[in-house]
C-alpha cells in the first residue's frame, strides 16, 4: 500500500516510463518525419466533457493556445465543447468515435473514475485503456472557519460541532463523507446558490465554516479573507497532502483519520484529485503519434511563455506524467471489492449523480 495511497497496483509506472524511452529511441528519423508530415496536414482537437467558460474549458484553452508548438509538423490546435452528463458524453465519445489517429484528444473529468466504479449505466469506456498524456494540476480540498468556529487544534473537528455552510457539489458532498468515514462533526445549512455566498455568511456569523472547497479556486477567491486573517484554513483533504498547504502548516486529513476500511474508501473517493486536469487520447493512437503528444504535452507544460499566461489567468500547473496516472487508476480498480462499494455506497448517500 502506498503511504497516502490506496492498494498499488502493478509497476506500470516503470514499464510504461520504459516503453516511451524505447519509443524514442528505436523510432527512425523516417518515423519522426512521418508524425510531422502528418501533423502539418491535420489539426489538433481538444474535447472538453462540458460547456464553455468552466475550469475544464479554462485548461484546455489555455493548453492550445501553446501545445501545437511542441508537436512535430506544429498542428493548430482547437477546442470543441461535448457537454453532458457530468463528462460522460465527452469520455464515451473520446473513446468510441473520435479518430484514433492522434488528432482527437480531450480533457476528462477525473471523476469519470469513480462512474466507472460505480459501474454506472452511462459509461461505455474504460478508463486503464485511454492513452493518457499526463495531468496539468493536482488539487485538494480544503476547510476553513472562522474564530466563532473554536478550532484551536485539528482534534477538535471530531469532538465538537460546527456550523459550516453548503452550496452544492463538493461543498456539501465532503463534509457528508467526512462525518460519516473520518466521524467529523460538521453540520451543514443548506440554501447557499454559491461558495461566495458561504463567504459572505462567514462574515455575518451565520455560519462558521466551509468544507470541500476547492484550494485552487479558493487561494484565488478568499485571498482578501485570507490576507485579513478573517478565517483559517484549517484542513487538507487529500490523499497526497498539497504542497502550499503542507508550508502554511495546515493539517493533513489522513493523518488524523484512523486505520481501517473507512480510511480505504475515503481515499479511494479522493484518490482522483491527484488527477486533477487529466488529457488522454483514445485507445489504439499509433505509438509514434502517441509519444508526440506525450512529450509535447509535457514540454509545453514546463515553457515560460505557457507559464506566464497560466499566471495571468491564476490558474495551477503541475505537470503529472501519463505512467503517474494509470498507477492510481490500477491503484482504485485494484482495491477490495468491499472497499469500492462502500466508496460508492457513501457518494450515493452524499447525494453524487454519477450512476
Amino acid at each position: 500500500m502506498s503511504k497516502y495511497g490506496i492498494y498499488k497496483g502493478e509497476k506500470i509506472s516503470t514499464g510504461v516510463k520504459s516503453l516511451a524511452v524505447i519509443l524514442l529511441i528505436s523510432l527512425p528519423q523516417g518515423a519522426l518525419a512521418d508524425v510531422g508530415q502528418f501533423y502539418r496536414k491535420t489539426n489538433v482537437t481538444i474535447g472538453v466533457g462540458s460547456g464553455p467558460g468552466g475550469g475544464y474549458d479554462a485548461y484546455a484553452r489555455l493548453l492550445s493556445r501553446h501545445y501545437g508548438r511542441f508537436i512535430p509538423g506544429n498542428p493548430s490546435v482547437i477546442v470543441q465543447n461535448i457537454p453532458g452528463a457530468g463528462g460522460l458524453k465527452g469520455a464515451n465519445n473520446l473513446f468510441n468515435i473520435a479518430p484514433k489517429d492522434g488528432s482527437n484528444i480531450a480533457i476528462l473529468q477525473n471523476t469519470l473514475t469513480l462512474n466507472q466504479i460505480a459501474k454506472s449505466g452511462s459509461v461505455s469506456f474504460e478508463m486503464m485503456k485511454f492513452g493518457w498524456l499526463g495531468s496539468m494540476s493536482t488539487t485538494s480540498t480544503i476547510c476553513a472557519f472562522t474564530k466563532d468556529a473554536k478550532v484551536e487544534k485539528p482534534s477538535d473537528i471530531f469532538m465538537k460541532d460546527v456550523i459550516i455552510g453548503t452550496s452544492s457539489g463538493s461543498t456539501a458532498m465532503i463534509p457528508a463523507i467526512l462525518n460519516s468515514l473520518a466521524k467529523t462533526r460538521f453540520r451543514g445549512v443548506k440554501g447557499y446558490d454559491s461558495t461566495n455566498n458561504v463567504l459572505l455568511a462567514m462574515e455575518r456569523s451565520e455560519v462558521h465554516g466551509v468544507c470541500g472547497w476547492g484550494w485552487d479556486s479558493a487561494k484565488v477567491q478568499a485571498r482578501s479573507y485570507l490576507e485579513s486573517n478573517a478565517f483559517k484554513i484549517s484542513l487538507d483533504i487529500a490523499n497526497e497532502p498539497n504542497s502550499d498547504l503542507k508550508a502554511m502548516g495546515v493539517p493533513f486529513i489522513m493523518d488524523l483519520v484512523k486505520d481501517g476500511e473507512d480510511k480505504l474508501a475515503l481515499q479511494l473517493i479522493l484518490s482522483t484529485q491527484v488527477y486533477n486536469r487529466p488529457f488522454a487520447t483514445p485507445p489504439g493512437v499509433p505509438a509514434d503519434r502517441l509519444e508526440a503528444l506525450r512529450t509535447g504535452f509535457e514540454k509545453t507544460l514546463k515553457d515560460n511563455a505557457f507559464l506566464a499566461d497560466a499566471a495571468r489567468g491564476n490558474m495551477d500547473i503541475e505537470y503529472m506524467a501519463p505512467s503517474k496516472i494509470e498507477q492510481l487508476l490500477a491503484e482504485a480498480f485494484k482495491a477490495p471489492q468491499r472497499v469500492q462499494e462502500r466508496a460508492v455506497e457513501e457518494l450515493k448517500q452524499a447525494g453524487w449523480g454519477g450512476l
